[in-house]
């Protein structure tokens, strides 16, 4: 037996996630197609150690249809899949995975259909379990197939019948003798309402309780059959996996949110404390600027009671110490005398021949120097330098332009 390798014979998609829980769901042949291996039922965290499965989908989630299609070249031909064959399905042909078979006669073509997100969501959870997917095939071409002889597999509780090398149909079944009876009878007279009777049927189950249903079908369609103990098969007619869309499409399928749920739990209420402790911070900063500003304002009322409307305390101190100031024939630090004062002593000696124009406003100074006092970028740094020793600030307009504006740092 080659170890690491299984054969996996998978639920149904009415099953749904619960079928891949910790509980015995999935049908395994250990050891992959070696003959004499026995079907067991495992979970899929009871195939550890396994690295390379190869799986079969239950006939009722794979559709085999073989409709004419135009002589189109591979890519083209993908793109017209859906439409040629949207009238067979019973779901969207937009949510559905085609795949491609081989050509038959009468300008026909092989074309499997399942849900892409089965399809995904399966092959994904034995991938993030570090299981090699190498194959995925429909159970009905997994059966053995000889001319004249139909095959019908009983697995668990579905059907698949094989009726030709690739064609095929699957089916449900009950628990019940009598009702598992009528749907062998059901599904064998739906295959031979095209006009095709076998020679015999080979049947191939799981376990012993198919034996009663199945002889009784075939005695009442007068067919010679045989029973035998489902075997790992040894091919699958069509490779479901080349359906699967391009790699980057994937992430959403391999991604597992059981998985990642506490980190996603974590992140989400940390991002929620984080959230909560922005805006107590911000109420708390706005409680602070309130106060700031209603001290700021007694301050204000308190030194001049004859101002009606206070807008910006700060600004309107200002200028009425300006005013005070002026009154006073006190001059501020802002004013042009010592702004001026202040600029001769930051040029030096040199300065009254550096600047060849001044102009002040609002406390400004706009100062326009010679251009060959202030020609490149050392004496320009030089300048900026001086001034900042002297209390001012300095800043040209332009890189170029041998205009600066000088003001006092606050």
């Amino acid at each position: 037996m080659k170890r690491g390798r299984a054969v996996v014979w998978l639920p149904p998609r009415s099953d749904g996630e619960r079928a891949f829980g910790t509980e015995a769901h999935l049908l395994a042949f250990r050891g992959g197609q070696v003959a004499g291996s026995a079907i067991e039922k495992v979970s899929l965290d009871g195939l550890a150690g396994t690295t390379q499965v190869q799986l079969i989908f239950d006939a009722r989630d794979v559709t085999l249809l073989m409709p004419e299609v135009p002589m189109l070249s591979g890519a083209r031909l993908a793109q017209a899949v859906p439409n040629i064959v949207e009238d067979s399905l019973l779901q969207d042909a937009a949510s559905c995975a085609f795949v491609i078979g081989p050509p038959l006669d009468s300008g026909r073509r092989l074309i499997a259909v399942i849900d892409r997100a089965w399809l995904e969501f399966t092959v994904g959870a034995f991938e993030r379990r570090g299981m090699k997917v190498r194959a995925a095939w429909p159970a009905q071409l997994t059966l053995p197939w000889r001319p004249g002889v139909w095959s019908i597999g009983c697995v668990r509780g579905g059907i698949a019948l094989r009726t030709g090398q690739l064609q095929g149909l699957g089916w449900g079944a009950s628990d019940d003798v009598d009702l598992r009876t009528e749907s062998i009878v059901s599904l064998l007279e739906a295959a031979m309402s095209g006009g095709d009777r076998p020679d015999s049927l080979s049947a191939w189950v799981d376990n012993t309780a198919w034996h009663a249903p199945i002889e009784r079908a075939a005695a009442r369609l007068a067919l010679p059959f045989e029973i035998a103990p489902i075997l790992p098969p040894e091919e699958g007619g069509i490779d479901l996996l080349s359906g699967r869309v391009a790699a980057s499409r994937r992430m959403l399928a391999a991604f597992d949110v059981r998985a990642w749920r506490l980190p996603m739990a974590i992140a989400g209420a940390c991002l929620l404390a984080w959230l909560i402790g922005l805006n107590l911070h911000w109420i708390q900063m706005g409680r602070e600027k309130d106060a700031l500003r209603r001290s700021l304002e007694s301050t204000f009322r308190s030194a001049f009671p004859t101002a009606q409307v206070v807008v910006d305390p700060l600004l309107q101190m200002n200028r009425q110490v300006a005013d005070l100031r002026a009154r006073s024939g006190q001059s501020g630090p802002d004013d042009f005398v010592p702004l001026m004062a202040q600029l001769g002593q930051a040029l030096g000696p040199a300065g009254t021949d550096a600047i060849a124009g001044a102009e002040y406003r609002e406390g400004r100074l706009k100062v326009r120097f010679q251009t060959q006092r202030v020609d490149g970028r050392a004496a320009r740094e030089a300048l900026r330098d001086a001034c900042a020793k002297a209390g001012l600030t300095f800043q040209f307009d332009n890189e170029r332009d041998p205009t600066a504006v000088v003001g006092v740092q606050r």
